[in-house]
């Protein structure tokens, strides 16, 4: 995968979009129902700030954590192993419009701050 100036843009960056961990919360908990053990696709993870966010609010969730850009999944992993959540994340490099997934794999698609790279309609398909 070809890598772009953008990764530069965002080197060092605790996150690679907007949001926060609050904005995250928010999000999450408007969602009415998400059972216990539940599989997320979080898609442009970046380094993770909300993987791990969401690692931490969600019981015993498993997240599938992708992005293009493997700096930012090994960073991913390293904060997430800090904060004790790293056996309940895995990391997969792909493009967010070629993922190797099958259909209903997932509980729940999180595209915080990613879906904007494809365009909204896109992204929903």
């Amino acid at each position: 995968m070809e890598e772009s100036t953008i990764f530069e843009i965002f080197d060092g960056l605790p996150r690679q979009g907007p949001c926060s961990n609050k904005c995250t919360e928010k999000a999450f908990r408007s969602i009415p129902y998400l059972p216990e053990g539940s599989k997320i696709l979080d898609i442009g993870c970046g380094v993770g700030m909300q993987t791990i966010h969401l690692a931490e609010i969600c019981g015993n969730c498993h997240i599938t954590a992708v992005d293009v850009y493997q700096p930012y999944l090994d960073t991913l992993m390293e904060n997430a192993k800090a904060k004790g959540v790293d056996d309940r994340i895995t990391t997969v490099r792909s493009s967010m419009d070629k993922l190797p997934f099958e259909t209903r794999e997932f509980d729940l698609i999180w595209a915080e701050g990613s879906i904007f790279v494809m365009g909204f309609e896109r992204g929903l398909e």
